[in-house]
């Protein structure tokens, strides 16, 4: 192999497929990313044996070939370099990189010895506007389970109801839903009737991925059944993942019903209240308690060993008002994916779990289950 890449191109290549290379590879050649010519453009690949992705950059190709080289040490030389052409070269199993006054050379194993990345072939089922999914991931996923007890909780639900597209995601504490409307086309891939389970990190690259660029693009999404995968396309890269096994939860069964007092708030107002209260709450077990009455949402957290505080935010209320309690890194990280300016809050009692939307936005639901605190 030898060719030329741009160090800007080739920088963003490795940062983007690095982030599919194994934590902690059980075999050194996954923690490799795969160097190869492909149709007149240099073709990356990494896999977990999970997720997978092939991301191709613009380059002038000499000689055809193929290698795989240790992802990080090379990410980060790369990411080191002047913005300049960089040559590439194969000779045996070491790479050869020149840019410029900087030249090294990387020990490699075989392009034979790397697991297959799945590519997809023909065109992809489903189109959907890369603009809507991504704001759609980034209002869902952050609600998924990290952990690994119970595999379907860390996953994001994508299924149709009618002519919308549902993502919703839950961890047994929080449940976030957003629907994306008038997806006509989707109707036809009968899996996403069912619905398809995806592993939240697997939908946090893809939205990180299509949100690169400001131009108006599509995302193609195929589902290989007889592999259990899904390959999420653009034209320069693809995103391969397992789907999850197992029956997620049913999430309408669980959403409350209407709440008996209705708030709307500031969402800036709520942002920096709910910002300073978790400074104190976390030596409280990240505990802060809403008060909602005369007009106004007092929000207050306290811990014995530090003090207490308590802030209040203008708000336009329906209803008795009441009592209630929170862990604030769940109410913070719904505040940092609303997108607007008013926030509308339901609560039936202090039990009950709490109901947040976007004021305007009947398309983005999230539930935070209450904390039972002692008065």
């Amino acid at each position: 192999m030898k060719l030329s890449v741009l160090q800007e191109n080739f920088t963003y290549g490795l940062t983007t497929t690095s982030r599919s290379v194994a934590a902690r590879a059980q075999l050194p050649v996954l923690s490799n990313i795969l160097l190869a010519t492909d149709q007149g453009r240099l073709k990356l690949s990494a896999t977990n044996l999970e997720t997978g992705i092939n991301l191709w950059l613009g380059a002038k190709i000499e000689r055809q070939g193929a290698i795989s080289i240790p992802a990080k040490i090379l990410t980060e030389y790369v990411s080191s370099l002047p913005a300049e052409k960089i040559d590439l070269e194969i000779k045996e199993n070491l790479l050869y990189l020149t840019c410029g006054s900087y030249k090294a050379s990387f020990i490699g194993l075989p392009a034979g010895e790397f697991p297959n990345v799945p590519s997809l072939k023909g065109k992809p089922e489903v189109s959907l506007l890369t603009k809507d999914l991504s704001l759609a991931i980034s209002q869902v996923a952050f609600a998924a389970a990290q952990d690994e007890g119970r595999p379907v909780l860390t996953g994001v639900l994508i299924q149709t109801k009618g002519e919308n597209l549902i993502l919703v995601a839950t961890d047994g504490y929080r449940l976030s839903l957003k629907k994306l409307a008038g997806l006509r086309e989707i109707q036809k891939v009968v899996e996403f009737q069912k619905g398809l389970l995806i592993p939240a990190r697997t939908l946090v690259e893809v939205g990180k991925i299509i949100s690169v660029g400001d131009e108006e693009k599509t995302l193609g999404l195929t589902i290989t059944p007889e592999e259990n995968q899904v390959i999420f396309t653009t034209p320069d890269c693809e995103i391969v993942s397992r789907l999850i096994e197992g029956k997620f939860p049913e999430f309408e069964k669980i959403l409350p019903q209407k709440g008996t007092t209705r708030v709307i708030l500031d969402a800036q107002g709520l942002v920096m209240a709910a910002r300073v209260a978790a400074i104190f709450a976390r030596e409280s077990a990240n505990i802060i308690r809403f008060e909602v009455g005369d007009s106004k949402l007092k929000v207050s957290a306290n811990a014995a060993q530090v003090g207490d505080n308590v802030s209040e935010v203008e708000a336009k209320i329906e209803g008795k008002g009441g009592k209630i309690a929170f862990n604030s890194r769940y109410l913070l990280d719904f505040l940092n994916s609303a997108n607007s300016d008013l926030i509308n809050f339901e609560m039936t009692t202090s039990l009950n779990p709490g109901v947040f939307t976007p004021a305007g936005d009947k398309s983005y639901l999230h539930v935070i289950m209450p904390v039972r605190v002692q008065e």
